[in-house]
């Protein structure tokens, strides 16, 4: 029944999608729904569904962030609070334990505020390491711990020795941040940054995990046949909180993988990690 139920919803959504998308063309906002021409692409061929949920992050406010607020934010984090992303945050402390950044140059790709502030440039200024956020909305810091590049960022002299990307490679070519839609774009975003990551220099990737799909226009998640694709090239030397298990667990439409409990009311979906509402394991990925 529960299958059945969902089957349906998807189905609805699909044709929602459509209906919405000629709205969007009108009103000059980011596609609702995939061309025909790209849903093979999108898909792999097949291999990787596709749903339908929307946003649109084209019209981006410009952040402007002061010492206060930096410093308040890392009084938060010193005292080992989780942000936006709840337990990812709790795998990227271990990480950054293990593997730390002090004194290094890292770059931030995409400020993740959230409601949280510059949540993970200040992550990296607990750990000693020299944040550069990198992203396409303008972003202003008066303050001299932290710098800011204006992406896309080609062809630059800019070298880093780590570099962040939490919850941030798996929007490319979706067009909700009105950027180009593009079925590749997030293999492309990896293998740039091996142009901005000093050989021998580290990378801490969190993606959505579970079964492979394409939830346009908000995210990938990566499963058996998307994941491999985007690790390729790097050496995982580390990861945190990574199942493989969960690489075939459906996560619906968003990120958390459900389990399927039988109780005296009868079966129901729960959440497989209830403090974790965003499952996304931490990778070290080191370019060799």
């Amino acid at each position: 029944m529960i299958k059945r139920h969902r089957g349906l919803y998807r189905r609805v959504k699909a044709i929602l999608a459509r209906i919405q998308n000629v709205q969007c063309r009108l009103q000059n906002k980011p596609p609702a729904c995939i061309p025909r021409r790209l849903r093979r692409e999108f898909s792999m061929n097949g291999r990787s569904e596709i749903l339908y949920g929307y946003a649109d992050g084209s019209q981006s406010k410009p952040l402007v962030y002061d010492s206060r607020q930096i410093d308040a934010v890392c009084a938060r984090i010193a005292a080992r609070e989780l942000g936006h992303y709840g337990g990812i945050d709790a795998w990227l402390y271990a990480a950054l334990d293990r593997h730390p950044i002090k004194g290094q140059q890292v770059a931030i790709m995409g400020s993740a505020d959230q409601g949280y502030g510059p949540w993970y440039e200040c992550i990296c200024l607990y750990y000693q390491g020299q944040p550069t956020t990198i992203d396409y909305n303008p972003i202003a810091f008066s303050d001299p711990r932290i710098r800011f590049v204006k992406a896309p960022v080609v062809h630059t002299h800019l070298a880093f020795d780590a570099a962040f990307s939490i919850s941030s490679f798996e929007h490319d070519g979706l067009g909700r941040y009105g950027d180009p839609l593009d079925p590749n774009a997030d293999l492309k975003a990896m293998r740039s940054m091996k142009q901005l990551i000093k050989k021998g220099g580290i990378m801490f990737l969190s993606v959505p995990l579970g079964k492979d799909k394409v939830v346009f226009n908000l995210h990938r998640i990566y499963g058996r046949v998307r994941l491999p694709l985007l690790l390729q090239g790097w050496t995982v030397a580390d990861s945190f909180g990574f199942e493989d298990a969960l690489l075939d667990r459906d996560t619906g439409f968003g990120w958390a993988p459900t389990v399927l409990v039988r109780g005296r009311n009868g079966t129901a979906e729960t959440l497989l990690h209830p403090e974790y509402p965003e499952y996304g394991p931490v990778w070290v990925l080191r370019h060799d």
